[in-house]
């Protein structure tokens, strides 16, 4: 195992990103890099360093896919910030926000492609990476399509949306860490923990952001908030109120009207007085503790990944 140097591989990240693409056109050379210069945690990058250095290589032999996976990323959130109609995204506006949903649409197909072709600067097991990447591209469209549909549904049971944000978010969350393994070695064993392991975190992360945003602002999280209750969003917290206290939800939410922010703190009493915001943190406290399990299992739990692992479940934003 190689000395990991984090806060240099994620700052070597960031200048790298302000690289892929200066020469074309300007209108669209400039959102891209408005993009790519986000304030993002790169969580999904750091678990690619993080996979390549658990499996016993030089975590910056990752640096393409770390690279792909963060442009990846991004490229989605372009695109459904134009779906969810948001105009705040890392602390600033959202690309059709600032420029129109033309140049939005178009930036993040560009940003797939760049995303494509740093892939295929990786040296080692390419065929399988691009294989697991674009897979991974396809889960994401059919959890983004899936939530789309669960806004005009009326019945959706925490199972399906489970099932979504395994797609949506959690899948991302793997692909990134399999894909650090696949820079790194081709023992499949690897490769299938980590990937397990990264969507667990991933399904654990979601969640943990459907209840923060009950209890943050805009400006701590960086993102508008207010669309997922305007459109009728399905989240965790919603989801599982409904299914023992649906009239008291219905009343608050009545109550609220058009106000979300009273909306929110009617949904937070609720969650308190029934102890279910309890029961989520210790559900997502399991599912990280199962993901680290997976690891030890495979002589894979490193000290940096365990300190991961402490970093998602202790969030605050």
């Amino acid at each position: 195992m190689h000395n990991l140097n984090l806060e240099y591989l994620k700052n070597k990240l960031n200048s790298d990103l302000l690289e892929i693409y200066s020469n074309g056109p300007i209108s669209l050379v400039n959102p891209i890099n408005y993009v790519l210069s986000g304030t993002g945690k790169r969580i999904r990058p750091i678990l690619t360093f993080l996979s390549a250095d658990a499996c016993g290589g030089n975590a910056e032999d990752a640096m393409h896919v770390a690279l792909a996976v963060e442009i990846l990323h991004n490229f989605t959130l372009v695109h459904d910030d134009i779906m969810d109609d948001d105009n705040t995204r890392h602390g600033k506006p959202t690309v059709h926000q600032k420029w129109d949903n033309g140049t939005a649409i178009l930036t993040g197909d560009a940003m797939l492609s760049l995303a494509l072709m740093t892939l295929q600067k990786c040296q080692r097991n390419n065929p399988e990476i691009l294989k697991v990447f674009t897979n991974g591209l396809l889960a994401v469209c059919e959890g983004q399509a899936i939530d789309k549909e669960f806004e005009t549904k009326s019945d959706v049971t925490i199972e399906e949306y489970v099932n979504m944000i395994d797609l949506k978010t959690g899948y991302l969350i793997g692909m990134a860490a399999e894909l650090g393994a696949l820079s790194i070695t081709e023992n499949s064993k690897y490769c299938s923990a980590l990937s397990k392991y990264g969507k667990l975190v991933g399904r654990a992360f979601q969640i943990q952001d459907d209840l923060l945003e009950l209890y943050s602002n805009t400006k701590q999280m960086g993102k508008s908030l207010d669309s997922d209750y305007l459109l009728g969003k399905k989240t965790y917290p919603m989801l599982r109120i409904k299914e023992d206290y649906a009239d008291e939800l219905n009343t608050s939410l009545k109550n609220a009207g058009d106000n979300v922010e009273l909306g929110k703190k009617l949904i937070r009493n609720i969650l308190e007085k029934t102890k279910i915001k309890s029961e989520i943190e210790l559900l997502t406290s399991h599912m990280i503790n199962e993901a680290n399990q997976l690891l030890i299992k495979n002589d894979l739990l490193s000290e940096h990944i365990k300190n991961f692992s402490k970093l998602i479940h202790n969030r605050k934003k």
